[in-house]
C-alpha cells in the first residue's frame, strides 16, 4: 500500500483513554491485490472502546479505527479480478493467510497470522480505506450502506455462535443475554434457525424493540426473576442454548444456571477479563462453554446473501454525521446507544 498526495478526513487515535481527533490524512493508493473502498458509512462497535482503552493489545498508536465498512470500490491494484471499480462492498474484518491448517480446514477466525482491519491495520472511520481485494465481498446495491456495515460484525458473528458454535435447530430453545448491537441480530438469527428465542433487558424500550425482532419472550431483569421465568416458560427444562453478550464476571456462571443438561453457553461479551464457573455443574451435566471470534469467510458470504434477501434486517439505532463519531462512542459508552450507531459520511 502506498500514499499519493490526496486528501482525507479520519479520525486518528493518538491516545489511549483520551477522544479520537478527525484529522486530515494522505488518502492510501491500493498496491497489487488490493482495492481502495470510498467509505459510505462505518459502524461503532464496542470493541473500539476497547481499543479507545487500552485493552486490545495488539493496537499501536497513532491508527485510524474502524472495522464495520460499507463503501464502493474507488480505485483497484494491479492483478484484481474479483471486484471491480463502482462495486457495493464490505470489507472482511480477517485478513488471513489461506495456508495454515485453519484456514485450510475453513476456520479462517482462527488463521495464525491473522491481521484485522480497524485494529492491527488502519480501518473505516475514514473518508478512504485500503483493504486486499480478498477481503471485499460484493453486496447488492439495493441493500443500505448503514445496514451493510453491520454485516462483517455485529451479523455475522451472531451467524457464527448460532449457526456454528450453539448448532441452533429447529425447537430449541435459545436465551439472548444482552440485547444491543449484537443481540438484536442474534434474535432475527436464531429465528431463521428455527428456535424459540427469550431476549433480557433491563431497559423497556429494548425489549420492546426485541419483540420487532421477533423474540418469542422478553424479560425485564430489572424487574423480574431471570431464573424463575425461565423455569416457568419451559416447565423446568430450561435453556438449550444461552448467548452471553454481557461478558461479566457472573454473566458465565448465571448462564450455566439456566441451560438444560447437555446444553451450551456461547461467550459472546468480554467485559470482564475472568469468569467463574461452577465446576461440578458444568461436569456432572455436560454442559459446555463456547467461545466465539468473528465469522469464517464462508459465514460472511451466507451472512450477505441472507442480507440481500432481507431474511436478515441487521438492527441500526441511529446513524450520525462523521465528525460526530466521539458522541457516538460516548452513546456505547454510556449505554444509550439500543443497537449499532453508524458513522455517515458526507459525499
Amino acid at each position: 500500500m502506498t500514499e499519493n498526495s490526496g486528501a482525507m478526513k479520519a479520525a486518528v487515535l493518538r491516545e489511549f483513554g483520551q477522544p479520537l481527533s478527525v484529522e486530515e490524512k494522505k488518502i492510501p493508493v491500493p498496491g497489487p491485490n488490493e482495492v481502495l473502498v470510498k467509505i459510505k458509512a462505518s459502524g461503532l462497535c464496542v470493541s473500539d472502546l476497547h481499543i479507545q482503552d487500552g485493552i486490545i493489545g495488539t493496537v499501536k498508536l497513532p491508527y485510524t479505527p474502524g472495522h464495520e465498512m460499507a463503501g464502493i470500490i474507488e480505485k483497484i491494484g494491479d492483478s484484481v479480478t474479483s471486484v471491480k471499480v463502482g462495486d457495493h462492498v464490505v470489507g472482511a474484518i480477517d485478513i488471513t493467510c489461506g495456508t495454515c491448517r485453519y484456514c485450510l480446514s475453513g476456520r479462517t477466525n482462527l488463521c495464525r497470522s491473522l491481521v484485522r482491519v480497524g485494529f492491527e491495520r488502519d480501518g473505516s472511520h475514514a473518508e478512504y480505506c485500503v483493504i486486499p481485494a480478498y477481503n471485499a465481498f460484493k453486496v447488492s446495491d439495493t441493500v443500505p450502506f448503514e445496514q451493510m456495515t453491520s454485516i462483517t460484525d455485529a451479523v455475522g458473528c451472531m451467524y457464527n455462535a448460532v449457526k456454528n458454535r450453539a448448532g441452533v435447530k429447529p425447537g430449541d430453545r435459545v436465551l439472548i443475554l444482552g440485547t444491543g448491537g449484537l443481540g438484536m441480530n442474534a434474535i432475527q438469527i436464531a429465528k431463521l434457525f428455527g428456535a424459540e428465542v427469550y431476549a433480557t433487558s433491563r431497559q423497556p424500550d429494548k425489549l420492546a424493540i426485541s419483540l420487532e425482532m421477533g423474540a418469542d419472550t422478553v424479560i425485564n431483569t430489572s424487574e423480574q426473576n431471570l431464573y424463575d421465568e425461565i423455569v416457568r416458560l419451559t416447565g423446568g427444562e430450561m435453556c438449550d442454548v444461552v448467548i452471553d453478550n454481557i461478558g461479566i464476571k457472573n454473566s458465565i456462571n448465571d448462564s450455566l444456571k439456566l441451560v438444560c443438561p447437555g446444553g451450551r453457553v456461547i461467550v459472546a461479551g468480554y467485559n470482564d477479563p475472568l469468569f467463574e464457573a461452577d465446576f461440578q455443574d458444568v461436569m456432572k451435566f455436560e454442559k459446555e462453554i463456547l467461545g466465539i471470534r468473528g465469522m469464517t469467510r464462508q459465514d460472511l458470504a451466507e451472512v450477505v446473501k441472507f442480507v440481500e434477501e432481507g431474511r436478515i434486517v441487521p438492527f441500526i439505532y441511529k446513524t450520525i454525521p462523521f465528525e460526530e463519531i466521539n458522541s457516538g462512542l460516548n452513546m456505547l459508552r454510556t449505554g444509550e446507544a439500543k443497537g449499532r450507531v453508524v458513522l455517515m459520511m458526507n459525499d
